[in-house]
């Protein structure tokens, strides 16, 4: 995972280089989504066989919801620019990673399919052990982005971001007159295994059993940039406690300090 150099210095601006890609560790690593939900309607197609095999297929739409830790989603940041900057310079790389927010996003509703199969494995009486497999896929665009950060707190409808794009990203990502982007979206995969054994009680059919499935989300690492306008228009400098460095509000308009 490459981004800017991790910031460096006592005071005053990072004594890093702003413009050098370094190799880092990469915070998504081992993380895990706190919450992922794939809702799915769809109607099934079956082919039977002697009774004791199905072949079968779903067709319909999915929509979904995933929330985490930032790190998990690799939020980045810039900071020690210069203090006076009214915008990064165009070869400025994010040097923070931003890994105690929260990030959520949500998706509409697309085509969905699967396949599978399901089989008697066994059958004594009244008591049946069975077995199936099923493999399901979807890709649906992300609806919203929300970004819940100390540093930075947006949220963006219908997403657009660089795919295979290295940092830096221009100047002009995440304003209006941003180029080369591409709607965001997630590649859902799942996998499932079942085995259980059932028992027939005239018109019930208790069972007991175990599932396994595995889960795959793929953004095709999409770089969404946070939205900003193309130019300021006031000069206003926001004060947040968490990120204020060693700026003093007393000496207001000073160099290096906050105003």
């Amino acid at each position: 995972f490459e981004m800017g150099e991790a910031l460096a210095g006592a005071s005053g601006n990072t004594t890093s280089t702003l413009s050098k890609l370094v190799e880092r560790t990469n915070p998504a690593y081992g993380k895990h989504m706190q919450d992922a939900e794939m809702f799915t309607n769809a109607a099934c197609m079956a082919l039977n066989i002697w009774d004791r095999f199905d072949v079968f297929c779903t067709l319909g739409a999915t929509s979904g919801y995933l929330r985490g830790n930032s790190a998990s989603f690799n939020l980045v940041g810039l900071f020690g620019d210069g203090e006076n900057a009214t915008q990064p310079a165009a070869t400025s790389i994010p040097n923070v990673q931003l890994n105690q927010s929260v990030v959520e996003l949500y998706t509409d509703t697309a085509f969905a399919w699967s396949v599978g199969a399901r089989a008697a494995l066994w059958e004594c009486g009244c008591a049946t052990l069975g077995a199936s497999f099923q493999y399901a896929q979807s890709k649906p665009k992300v609806e919203e982005l929300n970004v819940l950060c100390n540093a930075a707190e947006f949220t963006i409808n219908k997403p657009k971001g660089y795919v295979g794009q290295e940092f830096p990203l221009a100047l002009t990502a995440g304003t209006d007159a941003a180029t080369g982007t591409k709607d965001a979206s997630i590649d859902y995969h799942e996998w499932q295994a079942s085995l259980a054994l059932s028992y027939r009680l005239n018109m019930f059919t208790p069972y007991i059993g175990v599932k396994w499935s595995r889960a795959s989300f793929d953004s095709n690492t999409i770089r969404i940039a946070q939205p900003k306008l193309a130019k300021p228009v006031v000069d206003i400098t926001t004060l947040n406690p968490t990120i204020a460095g060693s700026g003093s509000v007393v000496a207001a308009n000073a160099e290096g300090q906050i105003s």
